[in-house]
């Protein structure tokens, strides 16, 4: 992990949507070496609540739901 990643506090929690919360999850884990947190499974195999980490940063993620669209 890059030494500027370990280095700053974060106070920004960004909150995103995926159609595949659980496939995302592991992306982000491979691609950019995010950490898995929490993740809190929902029906059908999606996500109601996840929280993945990179040094002292933070994101929130879940599965999109039909009456907040696609994305």
């Amino acid at each position: 992990m890059p030494a500027i990643a370990k280095s700053y506090a974060c106070n920004i929690f960004p909150c995103l949507y995926y159609r595949d919360a659980p496939a995302a999850i592991e992306w982000l884990s491979k691609a950019f070496g995010f950490s898995k947190r929490l993740a809190v499974p929902g029906e059908g195999g999606t996500i109601i609540h996840a929280e993945m980490t990179f040094g002292a940063g933070l994101i929130m993620l879940s599965s999109s739901k039909p009456e907040r669209g696609r994305v």
